[in-house]
Order: C-alpha cells, then structure tokens, then sequence
C-alpha cells in the first residue's frame, strides 16, 4: 500500500493535472472547440507544484481531459514508471534545467539539479549543467530580464461564466470600538457578465473556512461557475478551495501578485463592496450606532443590497441564473 506521503503526492500532482485542462473539460463546449483549447494549452508553459517550467503535447492534455471525464480526479494521479531514476536522455532534462533558469535567473545550478532530481528521480551532474547553461548563453551574469507583459480587456459573454471574488475590509464590530471588537471582512462573489452581486457575506475572519462558506451558498443559489477567478489570499489560495473546483469542474483562476489580469472586474467588485459599506454606515448612523442584524443574526443590509442589485438588473442583462 502506498504511503500517506505518496497519496499526498499523487493528489497534488492529479490536482495540479486539472488546473491543466480544467478549460477544455466544461460539457458546454463542442468537439470543434475542445480541440482549439486543446491546442491552445499545449502551447503554453506551466508551473509544477515542484517549480519547474513545463509544456505538454496535445496527446498528454487529450488524455488527461478523457481520463478526467471518465474518472473524475482520480483518474489523473499519475501511475509510477518503472524506469524512474535512470535518465533516458539527458538532452531532455538539460533543456528542463534551461527552461528553469529562463523563468528565475537568480536560480543556481545546484537548485536547478537538486528540483529536478526531487521533481523526477533523475540525478544530473552539476557541472554538466551549468557548462550547457554558459553554452546557451543563460548564465546568471548575463541573462537579461524577459520584458513586461501587457494586459488587455476581458469581459465573460454570458451568465455563470465567470465569478469574481475578494473580500474587503470593513468597520470594527461592535461599534464603536472597543475592547474585543474586530473587523468586519466583506466576502463578495460578483458575476463578470451581469454584474449581479452572486452572494456576499460579512465575516470576523478572512480564512478558508470562511471563503468555502461563502463560495457554497452562492452555488446553491446561482448554480456552478465556469470559471473562478480570486487573488491569491488566505480564504482562496489553498488545497480544499483547489480540490472542491477540481471535483465540481470548475476553472480556478489565481491573479499574479501584483499583476492582476482583470483589472476591470476588481473594479466592479470593489465598487459593489463599497457602495454596501456605505449603506452600512448609514444604517448605523441611523440605528445608534448599532448593526442591524436579522433573525439569523446576519447583517441584515447585505440582503438588502442583494435584493436591490436584482431588481435593478433587467431579465436580458442578467440572463438564466439556473444550475449546470
């Protein structure tokens, strides 16, 4: 029987698989078009859990995407070779080492060998491969940085296409402060076609826990997203969040620190958590200076302003919101 540890890897690596093919695997699209995805992935490089930069052929991605639908994610835990740990050619795995050295080129030739044998079982030499790096002219001395990367619009075409989440922070509770008050933590899940206000829900802490509370009620009243695209803090960037969009098939989007891709979207997000925070404190001042609550002991104006964000979107803007 395997270990916990080897279990542990398997899950990560199967986990990691679908972050791979989790476009190409929605029912919605047609055979014509899960071959462009298809296409469009195994151009692309991507990052293993271990750090290194890979690329998968067309045949690799079709045989995850047809051993997920048939499977689900057990079927993409990888099965060990019996040939791990004797490397076959060491031109692959010199190339490996060079792709790595490309995404970080502050990376040693030590790292570079020491990830590569912990990633695959294959032991290189390190002066081999740091000779081979001075040949192809990637040494840390004169590797230059890759230029900036431009960003462009997006926009989902249709309902349940794409959710956006953050959390925003918001006054202390109770109010005023005093001892033993916290912050209140806005959870918000908007949609980007719509701009319907999915689901939001006030917190005392930012935390998974919270973050899949929030993520569950919203699908059971708005059904399952396509696409989830989140930041990479605590509530949202972590292994049961991964594993639950993996099982429900859904396309877990992380921004890169400090590079955000939908700059538009967070904007819509930040501009909805605001104008709730607002009716908030005015609901205070008006209330002296306490929340109000409803019976189930929730702010009660976040229900308000998700009644009201409804009706204030006509039946062509926002479409069926039905379950997939």
């Amino acid at each position: 029987m395997d270990s916990p540890h080897h279990r542990d890897r398997a899950e990560e690596a199967a986990l990691f698989r679908f972050s791979v093919i989790s476009e190409a695997v929605s029912p919605r699209l047609t055979p014509a078009e899960r071959g462009l995805v298809v296409r469009a992935l195994a151009a692309r490089t991507w990052t293993t859990p271990d750090g290194v930069e890979r690329s998968f052929a067309r045949g690799t991605i079709d045989r995850w995407v047809v051993a997920y639908r048939r499977d689900g994610l057990g079927g993409l835990a990888p099965v060990p070779r019996s040939d791990r740990g004797r490397a076959r050619a060491q031109g692959r795995w010199l190339e490996e080492a060079a792709r790595m050295r490309r995404k970080l080129p502050t990376r040693s030739a030590a790292q570079i060998v020491d990830l590569i044998a912990r990633a695959h079982g294959v032991v290189l030499s390190e002066r081999t491969v740091r000779a081979h790096l001075r040949r192809a002219g990637l040494s840390r001395a004169v590797l230059t940085a890759e230029p900036a990367r431009a960003f462009g619009r997006f926009e989902a075409s249709r309902p349940n296409e794409t959710w956006i989440g953050d959390v925003l922070v918001g006054p202390f509770v109770p109010h005023p402060r005093v001892a033993g008050s916290k912050r209140a933590k806005l959870f918000v899940l908007v949609d980007d076609h719509s701009r319907l206000l999915v689901h939001g829900r006030w917190m005392t802490e930012e935390n998974t826990r919270a973050g899949q509370d929030v993520l569950r009620s919203a699908i059971a009243r708005r059904g399952v997203p396509q696409n989830l695209y989140v930041d990479n803090g605590a509530p949202y960037a972590n292994h049961q969040l991964a594993r639950a969009c993996a099982v429900l098939g859904v396309h877990l989007v992380h921004s890169r620190p400090y590079a955000p891709l939908l700059t538009g979207q967070y904007l819509i997000v930040v501009v909805v958590g605001l104008w709730i925070l607002w009716i908030l404190w005015i609901s205070i001042s008006a209330d002296d200076g306490h929340f109000p609550l409803d019976d189930s002991g929730h702010l009660a104006i976040l229900e308000a302003a998700a009644k009201w964000n409804n009706s204030s979107k006509r039946p062509q803007d926002v479409g069926s919101q039905a379950p997939r």
